[in-house]
């Protein structure tokens, strides 16, 4: 595996990096949940953690070095190993910004290749999740990032509104479970956080389905799935082709099979669109990578370790560095 991602890197260098020396700039962003596998058995570490990071790590480099990497269910080991990475990833360092600790164990956590002007974050209704903005001091201009992990089934995300008292906001909205509040709580934090010409992205675990009340709470405000928009088809369940989610949850047995095994999308980057005067327009780069700058919109951590000869339960390479598969987007500026 080191042959290979030592390979990488240095293609990266000579390329520039995620687009960097073409003649117009372009905004990077890649998105997982990575799992922090507090539940896996213990004699596992967490799902082979460290084996997991070595490989997110590698995933960054072939997305062509992304200026912004956002990260859900992230917890203190975790921390530790992005940072014993972050520095040294990329031709760049990238800096590791937290958002507040909620339960210290399924927190928002962003890579910059670019200082970070601020960063706040709202707790949503439940007091569990949360959205994480930064805004990033970016060549173009200042670019807000909004990241996120909406509630599941297992804390609650389709306790009906009228059983646990959803706040008024959310009622006025036709949200009708805790996650569809949360929802409806990001999307108008978003605009009221939002500044500037420059376009948006927002990014993370929603889990929610293309279609939901929850998807439309974003796509409805006229932000763009950015891997629909791309030219990618719709998740086929049979197939796993374009799913993020569904793999076996709390098991190495996905993790450490080369099959895909996914089953649904509920992973997205929404694209706030740019206003006059913004110096990037942010028009989505059609899927494929047409202009070959080895930046993409796409699925990101999509294929089963494709930096080692094979993979599989130890002594082998991890295959999976997530339960989910992520979606990176890459937004051309001229």
């Amino acid at each position: 595996m080191r042959g290979r991602v030592e390979a990488i890197l240095i293609a990266l260098v000579l390329a520039g990096c995620g687009g960097s020396s073409s003649p117009a700039p372009h905004i990077t962003l890649a998105n997982l949940n990575f799992l922090h596998g507090i539940f896996c058995p213990a004699e596992s570490a967490s799902c082979r953690l460290e084996d997991r990071s070595e490989l997110l790590a590698a995933w960054v480099r072939d997305a062509g070095c992304p200026d912004v990497v956002t990260l859900q269910e992230i917890f203190p080991p975790s921390v530790d190993l992005l940072e014993s990475w972050a520095a040294t990833v990329c031709p760049f360092p990238y800096d590791v910004v937290q958002g507040d600790v909620l339960l210290g164990v399924d927190d928002e956590t962003v890579l910059s290749r670019y200082p970070i002007l601020q960063a706040d974050q709202l707790r949503l209704f439940g007091e569990f999740r949360a959205v994480f903005h930064v805004q990033v001091d970016h060549p173009t201009g200042p670019v807000d990032v909004f990241s996120t992990h909406l509630a599941s089934g297992a804390d609650g995300g389709r306790d009906r509104c009228d059983a646990i008292d959803c706040p008024a906001v959310c009622e006025d909205a036709g949200a009708g479970t805790r996650r569809e509040c949360q929802a409806v709580e990001m999307a108008q934090w978003i605009e009221e956080r939002h500044e500037g010409p420059n376009p948006a992205l927002v990014a993370g675990d929603f889990n929610a389905r293309p279609g939901s009340f929850t998807y439309r709470q974003f796509t409805e405000r006229g932000w763009a799935d950015a891997y629909l928009e791309a030219g990618h088809p719709e998740c086929d369940p049979t197939t796993g082709i374009g799913c993020t989610a569904g793999r076996e949850d709390g098991s190495l047995e996905g993790l450490d099979s080369p099959a895909l095994g996914e089953s649904v999308r509920i992973d997205f980057i929404f694209v706030v669109p740019s206003l006059p005067g913004a110096g990037c327009s942010g028009r989505i780069e059609p899927a494929g990578d047409p202009d070959g700058d080895g930046a993409r919109t796409a699925l990101f951590a999509d294929a089963p370790n494709p930096f080692a000869p094979t993979c599989g339960p130890l002594p082998n390479p991890v295959c999976w560095p997530s339960d989910h598969v992520g979606v990176q987007v890459d937004l051309q500026c001229n």
